[in-house]
């Protein structure tokens, strides 16, 4: 299957997600959201071997762990289970490369931008200006590089900095 296809598949189920979010299709617009979210995290615009494939989302997923433990309350246990967690990450590191980790990164961070973005819609029928609204969004993320990625995570760190 050619990049083309593959940004072709993810845009009809994204189509598809629209239409039931907005209320023209049959189905529970839930259930398409995460087929947006996983069509979109299929596509990633590089090459990479099933091994190299398998490993960004054993990735993916290590990070969406540590994300979740790592979040306020839950005790000691919690903080074990983190440091767990992250021993794993680094192992997995260390057996795929920075390379894998960046784009399992990337992958996070556009699964999480396209989920917030459909959750923005999921409570309420959407217009046709909201749905030109996602699908300029979702462009948007999907042009983003990881360079990009840092740039903008740097930038708001220190914007956050001299804040507060």
């Amino acid at each position: 299957m050619t990049e083309h296809d593959d940004a072709s598949a993810a845009e009809a189920v994204l189509r598809k997600a629209v239409e039931q979010l907005c209320g023209d299709g049959p189905g529970d617009g839930s259930e398409a959201a995460q087929e947006v979210v996983q069509a979109l995290a299929d596509g990633s615009g590089e090459a990479w071997t099933p091994a190299q494939e398998t490993q960004i989302r054993a990735m993916v997923d290590q990070i969406r762990k540590l994300r979740d433990l790592k979040r306020p309350g839950g005790g000691w246990w919690r903080r074990r289970r983190e440091g767990w967690a992250r021993a794993r990450l680094e192992d997995m590191v260390e057996a795929g490369g920075p390379e894998l980790l960046h784009e399992a990164d990337l992958r996070h961070w556009k699964s999480l931008a396209m989920v917030e973005l459909m959750l923005e819609f999921a409570g309420s029928p959407m217009k046709q200006d909201d749905v030109v609204k996602v699908l300029v969004h979702r462009e948007a993320v999907n042009a983003v590089t990881y360079e990009e990625y840092q740039q903008a995570k740097k930038t708001l760190a220190e914007k956050k900095a001299a804040a507060g």
